[in-house]
C-alpha cells in the first residue's frame, strides 16, 4: 500500500507545537510510514528546529501540489494572506487562536478534495480561537460545521484501551440534559465501530455510570436506571458485547486489567483524568466521523514552557501514530 498523506497542522505558533514537530519529524521513522507535510508558519518552524539544534531544513510551499515529502527537509504550507508579524509572546491571542483555526481549517479543505488521508494538530488555546471570533465549543464542532459532517466524535486513546464520552465540551451542570437512551447507544455502537477497525474480532466494552456507585440503586440517581442501563440493552440487541453500568471509579482500572478494550464515559472529565494518568506515549485524541480522522495531543499550548526545548513529544507521536494506522 502506499503511504498516507498526513497534514501536521500547527496548532498555536506561540505555545509548544512547533517544537513537538520538530522534535517527532526528525525522527525518520515518521517519514517511513507516512508523507507527513505541515501547514503552518514557516519562520515559527525554523525558529523552532534552529532553537532545538535540529538539522531539518524547512521547505516552503504554495501548494499541496508542490510538495516533495523528503525525509530531513519538510514541506510547510502557510494559508493564503496570513502573516503572524509581528511575533507574539505565549499568551491568550485572537490572532493566535485564528491562525491555529486556519491551519486546521486548510488541512480539512484539502481532506475534502480528497488530496490528504489524515490530520494530526499540535495543541491550539481554546480560548484564543474563541477570542478569534469562532464560536464554537471546541475544534471538532468547528470541523463538522466545516465539512458538513453530521455526527463527529472524539476518541480517546490510553494505552491498550479506547474511550469516548456521550457528553464532551459543555458546563457540567448540562450533562444530563444531553444524555438520552439514543445518544448513548449511538456511542457505543460508534465505538464498537472503531474497535472492529483497529482489529478487535469481538470488542468488549464497558459503560461507565454517571452517578457515584452506579446510582446504588436510585438512591443517589436514576439515570443509570432510566438511560444508561436501556441504552446497554439496546446495543446487546445488535450482538455488540457490552456491560454495565460499571461505577466510574474502578472502570478504567478493570479494562487496564483487561477486562475490557474500550469504555463508553458520560462526560468529558470522566474519560480524560483516567487516560492522562497513562504514559503520554501512548494517548492522544482522535476526531472520528470527519472526511478524514484527525487526532491531537492529550495536552494543551503549555505557554508556561514553550521555547524552553523541554516539551515532551510522546502525545504529538502517538496522535501521528494512531493517525497513520487508521488512515
Amino acid at each position: 500500500m502506499s503511504k498516507p498523506t498526513i497534514a501536521i497542522a500547527m496548532g498555536d505558533p506561540t505555545g509548544i507545537g512547533p517544537e513537538l514537530i520538530v522534535k517527532v519529524l526528525s525522527d525518520d521513522s515518521a517519514s517511513e510510514r507516512c508523507r507527513p507535510f505541515i501547514i503552518g508558519d514557516l519562520g515559527t518552524m525554523r525558529a523552532a528546529a534552529t532553537a532545538l539544534g535540529s538539522t531539518l531544513d524547512f521547505r516552503p510551499i504554495d501548494d499541496l501540489a508542490g510538495a516533495r515529502f523528503q525525509q530531513g527537509a519538510p514541506d510547510v504550507l502557510n494559508p493564503p494572506g496570513l502573516d503572524l508579524d509581528p511575533p507574539l509572546p505565549p499568551a491568550v491571542h485572537p490572532k493566535l487562536g485564528e491562525a491555529a483555526a486556519r491551519y486546521l481549517a486548510l488541512a480539512y479543505a484539502l481532506a475534502l478534495e480528497a488530496r490528504v488521508d489524515g490530520v494530526v494538530m499540535a495543541p491550539m488555546n481554546k480560548e484564543s480561537f474563541r477570542a478569534a471570533g469562532y464560536d464554537f465549543f471546541d475544534e471538532l464542532q468547528f470541523l463538522g460545521e466545516l465539512t458538513g459532517s453530521a455526527d463527529p466524535f472524539i476518541l480517546g486513546a490510553a494505552g491498550p484501551v479506547w474511550a469516548v464520552a456521550v457528553t464532551e465540551h459543555i458546563p457540567f451542570k448540562d450533562i444530563v440534559g444531553q444524555m438520552s437512551v439514543e445518544r448513548v447507544c449511538r456511542y457505543i455502537a460508534h465505538l464498537h465501530g472503531v474497535l472492529r477497525k483497529l482489529g478487535y474480532a469481538s470488542p468488549r466494552i464497558a459503560c461507565a455510570a454517571l452517578n457515584p456507585h452506579a446510582g446504588e440503586g436510585g438512591l443517589f440517581g436514576t439515570e443509570e436506571i432510566d438511560i444508561i442501563a436501556p441504552a446497554i440493552a439496546e446495543a446487546q440487541t445488535a450482538d455488540i458485547d457490552v456491560c454495565g453500568p460499571v461505577p466510574a471509579d474502578i472502570v478504567f482500572k478493570r479494562a487496564l486489567n483487561g477486562d475490557f478494550d474500550g469504555v463508553v464515559c458520560m462526560y468529558h472529565d470522566q474519560m480524560n483524568i483516567a487516560r492522562k494518568l497513562q504514559p503520554r506515549a501512548d494517548i492522544a485524541t482522535l476526531w472520528m466521523g470527519l472526511p478524514v480522522i484527525g487526532a491531537t495531543t492529550a495536552h494543551g499550548t503549555a505557554f508556561d514552557i514553550a521555547g524552553q526545548g523541554i516539551a515532551d513529544p510522546g502525545s504529538l507521536r502517538a496522535a501521528l501514530d494512531y493517525v497513520i494506522r487508521l488512515a
